[in-house]
């Protein structure tokens, strides 16, 4: 699980840089006002694609890590509902806010309205060619694509500002076309592995009524980041949104860690004896409470000072929200921990904590952000995030007890995840490709 978590941190790292970078290019080429009309429109395109799922993906990655042998079969059936889910998102999300021109943020117009439909159902791909790999362990195929596919992104709004400038038009093309570029390599990578099945419609219902109930935690959890960028697309300005999508893309480099770990803790807990879920997941919580309160303290430090240098003067509104983002990095962590760890046993109780985060920060958000702006929208991001990390940690020990004390108290092996870190260098270079 460590070395798993190493390879998937790595790429996290390398894929958010360059994703970083677009941001980078993004505000310098289009404003504050600009970069709000790019974020309303990638974030809306993934909150979608993410709702639209009804729990076939998070199925996915539970049943291809417990029988190898269905794992044909299960790849058809997600090619099929992450289509069909997709296609009925994106007409549906697109033509309602075609129908809302005078309230959706001015620089999402027809031409963005067409690819936001496209790029659902190419994030519904993506992100089910994802849950495939995890469940199958390939963590190395799933870091290469994570960490290449958003210096593409990067990559095409370079060439765009060198060619004559960014629009918002051709940010939100450029993003939909990396979008079917990166399905398409992994649905093949995917089928080259393993083979493609008859779907089977029986396997699908199964898939349904397992991952459903742990669908609604795994959107919850998404959303809290992300579907407070929506709400301010029709509250707030584009340029406070604006300020506010820098802030949340510089303080999630907190969260690389925690996703990391809890992605690869789901496969190995799907595979280890009851008995020894409980210690997986307490080390796992050990390690990441104690490197993510370090990260803080490093980016109250060094981070918040070098938004404004980084971004330009227009942004630095970013710092407060940044600042307020921070402590909702300890809640991801035991939210992602506790909840995955649930999920193969009570699927339903796992979407407990995020859904809880979810509801939490969405009136916190109707509250906070007319009156305070981006500032609001981040102190409700991380009460929401606390909040539902306590609860999901609640919901664990109401099915596994444990001694409080073994929260924080460090053990021989709690940070073998750095030494698979510091190591992971040198393994990938012994291996072949």
């Amino acid at each position: 699980m460590a070395q798993g978590s190493a390879v998937l941190f790595a790429a996290q790292v390398i894929g958010n840089a360059g994703f970083f970078a677009a941001v980078l290019i993004l505000a310098r080429g289009l404003g504050p006002a600009g970069r709000g009309a790019v974020a309303f429109f990638i974030v809306t395109t993934m909150v979608t694609a993410r709702a639209a799922g009804i729990g076939v993906r998070e199925a996915t990655t539970v049943f291809a890590a417990r029988d190898p042998l269905k794992r044909p079969v299960l790849l058809s059936n997600l090619a099929l509902a992450s289509v069909a889910s997709g296609a009925l998102g994106g007409v549906l999300v697109s033509g309602a806010l075609a129908l809302l021109a005078g309230v959706r943020p001015a620089g999402i117009g027809p031409a963005e309205l067409a690819a936001l439909g496209l790029g659902v159902v190419a994030v519904a791909l993506v992100d089910g060619g994802y849950s495939f790999l995890l469940g199958c362990s390939r963590f190395r195929l799933q870091g290469l694509v994570t960490a290449s596919s958003s210096w593409v992104y990067a990559a095409a709004l370079l060439a765009l500002w060198a060619g004559g400038g960014i629009t918002v038009t051709s940010a939100a093309i450029a993003w939909t076309a990396g979008l079917w570029l990166r399905a398409l390599f992994v649905f093949w990578s995917c089928a080259r592995f393993n083979g493609l099945g008859r779907p089977s419609l029986s396997l699908l219902r199964e898939s349904i009524a397992f991952g459903c109930r742990a669908w609604i935690g795994s959107l919850a959890r998404f959303a809290n980041f992300r579907a407070d960028q929506v709400l301010m697309g029709f509250i707030a300005s584009e340029a406070t949104l604006g300020i506010y999508a820098v802030a949340v893309n510089a303080s999630e480099i907190l969260l690389y860690f925690p996703e990391a770990t809890a992605m690869a803790l789901l496969p190995a807990i799907v595979r280890a004896e009851p008995e020894r879920r409980a210690e997986q997941a307490l080390r796992a919580f050990r390690s990441l409470a104690l490197i993510t309160v370090g990260s803080i303290a490093v980016a109250v430090v060094v981070g918040a000072p070098l938004l404004p240098v980084i971004f330009g003067s227009k942004f630095a509104g970013s710092t407060g929200p940044f600042l307020w983002l921070l402590p909702g990095a300890i809640g991801y962590a035991a939210l992602g921990v506790f909840s995955n760890t649930l999920m193969p046993s009570s699927p339903g109780l796992s979407s407990f904590g995020a859904f809880v985060a979810l509801v939490v920060g969405f009136g916190l958000d109707v509250l906070l952000i007319p009156p305070f702006g981006a500032s609001g929208a981040a102190a409700a991001a991380s009460a929401a995030f606390l909040l539902g990390g306590a609860t999901a940690l609640l919901a664990y020990r109401s099915r596994t007890p444990f001694a409080w004390r073994s929260l924080l108290i460090p053990r021989q092996g709690d940070l073998d995840f750095l030494g698979a870190l510091i190591r992971l260098p040198f393994r990938l270079r012994a291996r072949p490709s």
